[in-house]
């Protein structure tokens, strides 16, 4: 999934904020929608209380993630109808890449960091973040995880994490403002029929090239593991390998991102929403 860098503008956030504190958030903050939105916002509060912020969830609602690439498809009202028609809500995110779709058989994890500027963001970022995920994979059990690209993945990246050089188990995506950079990925456990169906349906209706058996998740090869477990395994992992202490989302950001109602036929576009509706 979700290989590029999407730049929103060339500014360098400062460094006033290094001696604040890190945190680590765990659990599912409401919506498809509200999840979503929740990071954008705090991308771009113009201040923070923390100079990291990393949010692991199992989600709370089955979400077809679109990037702004994907509004360029001219399949992009079709793909849209399926969605919605799957039971899925259907929302333009705010980091890059392309299509994913999941729902409470994975795991989202949202990292955001005050300190780091524009010369900081791209193939680096992807390289550490997705050499760190495999080490957290091959702990779980017989998981025989890499970096690299699978033939016919859905969203294809060279950073994605696949199982044996056959299927797609992770992918990532990041944005970078002037106020800070936010790093999201997925990580797929359990693939219910249903997910494997939309991602095949709305990848079809885009015009991508899917090969649905490169669709998989960890389950398939740790059976009887569950989505809770895994994120408890990378809330250990980030909280040692980067100092993280226990937190919470500022309440006011959640109220501010609850009170979103998705209107219309296209895509709830988070982006243009939090720009207009800035944290008051």
């Amino acid at each position: 999934m979700l290989l590029p860098v999407v730049v929103e503008n060339h500014g360098v956030p400062t460094a006033n904020n290094l001696d604040q504190p890190r945190l680590l958030v765990s659990g599912s903050t409401g919506s498809a929608v509200t999840e979503l939105v929740i990071p954008a916002l705090l991308l771009r509060a113009p201040a923070a209380e923390w100079s990291q912020l990393v949010h692991i969830y199992v989600p709370h609602g089955p979400t077809v993630a679109f990037s702004g690439r994907d509004l360029r498809s001219p399949g992009i009202a079709a793909a849209t109808r399926v969605a919605r028609a799957a039971g899925f809500e259907p929302v333009v995110r705010s980091p890059g890449g392309r299509m994913v779709a999941y729902d409470s058989g994975a795991v989202v994890i949202d990292h955001l960091d005050r300190t780091t500027g524009i010369r900081h963001a791209g193939s680096a970022t992807f390289a550490a973040n997705a050499e760190s995920h495999v080490r957290v994979l091959r702990g779980l059990g017989d998981v025989d995880a890499r970096v690299g690209e699978v033939d016919g993945e859905y969203c294809p990246g060279e950073y994605s994490i696949n199982v044996g050089g056959t299927t797609k188990v992770v992918g990532s995506a990041q944005r970078v403002t002037a106020t800070g950079s936010l790093f999201s990925t997925v990580v797929q456990i359990v693939v219910s029929d249903r997910v494997r169906a939309v991602i095949t349906d709305v990848s079809a209706a885009l015009g991508y090239d899917l090969r649905e058996s490169s669709i998989a998740g960890l389950a398939d090869y740790v059976p009887g593991l569950t989505a809770e477990a895994v994120a408890a395994a990378f809330e250990t992992d980030y909280r040692d390998r980067l100092g993280l202490t226990g937190g919470q989302v500022p309440a006011e950001v959640v109220a501010h991102a609850s009170t979103v109602v998705p209107q219309g036929d296209a895509p709830f576009h988070v982006d243009d929403w939090t720009r207009a509706n800035p944290v008051p």
